[in-house]
């Protein structure tokens, strides 16, 4: 009798998908004393909603929401955004909603997130986006440049986390690769590099210790005086009280850490920590985006 063999097929075997490829390039200019949206180029399924400017204590100041109907990221897709903020604009991004790697397919193609944000010297840009949820089984790329020029400001988060608590989804194989980078002057601020394949890596004491949940949030402090990088410091030290936090000075970069499980509370702390940066850097009270009181 004859034995049938059952064949798994392989990654080099599997069928190659073709993925979104989708663009954005956004321009930011000061025109009538407001910051105005002088460039608005997309290609594919990303967008921003129209500009506006609800600050009355900065009204030049334009808030920009980020839209990509998919509403997430699977086998093969790319997003590829550009960002320029020109002399004298100021800006706050962020995005309605969280954003997902999605379990990626037996090819393991990779699904791509490109940010690169270009700041002019005088101008502002405040990068505020919810969480980006990494499925199990995703093949994420993550990459966020910052490139400042004079006296630019940056306050601008990230928050990632892997796999889903609320299905009780752990992020037990796949890969993420991220990187974030801040330069000013061509002068490297901060480079940081994160490789998760596994859940042997994620569980790994030197890497994320079995926590699901890790960010990241930066703050140009490099035109205060020492003294006041230093009160500004000892500030949050004593207004956030998480301990899973952990904050340092870089090279005139302020650096806050997250990690833990727990994507809401982090949320709470970069918020609660941004009402205290924001008058220090940019002498403006935090005026919360609308979008997250929905």
């Amino acid at each position: 009798m004859s034995q049938q063999t059952q064949i798994t097929p392989s990654a080099q075997d599997a069928p190659i998908k073709q993925g979104w490829l989708a663009k954005l390039e956004l321009g930011f200019a000061p025109i009538a004393n407001k910051t105005r949206l002088s460039l608005n180029r997309s290609f594919g399924p990303l967008r921003v909603q129209r500009p506006f400017h609800p600050e009355l204590e900065a009204p030049d100041c334009c808030h920009v929401y980020l839209l990509h109907p998919p509403g997430g990221l699977v086998a093969g897709d790319q997003l590829l955004m550009n960002v320029e903020c020109l002399e004298g604009s100021k800006v706050v991004l962020t995005t309605p909603a969280s954003g997902k790697l999605y379990r990626s397919n037996l090819a393991r193609q990779q699904q791509a997130q490109q940010q690169r944000f270009h700041l002019e010297n005088n101008s502002s840009l405040e990068w505020l986006p919810p969480e980006t949820i990494v499925f199990n089984g995703a093949q994420g790329r993550l990459d966020s440049h910052f490139m400042l020029q004079g006296n630019a400001q940056l306050i601008a988060w990230e928050i990632t986390c892997l796999g889903r608590q609320a299905s009780d989804e752990e992020f037990e194989h796949g890969e993420l690769l991220q990187s974030i980078k801040v330069y000013r002057e061509q002068r490297p601020l901060l480079i940081e590099n994160t490789r998760i394949d596994n859940a042997v890596s994620a569980n790994n004491p030197a890497a994320l210790a079995g926590q699901s949940v890790y960010a990241c949030m930066l703050a140009t402090v490099d035109q205060l005086s020492e003294t006041l990088q230093k009160q500004l410091l000892e500030s949050l030290r004593s207004q956030l009280d998480c301990p899973q936090l952990g904050l340092s000075l870089l090279r005139g970069l302020l650096v806050l850490r997250y990690l833990g499980n727990n994507a809401e509370q982090v949320r709470k702390q970069f918020e609660q920590a941004w009402a205290i940066i924001r008058p220090c850097t940019l002498g403006l009270k935090a005026v919360a985006p609308r979008i997250w009181n929905t």
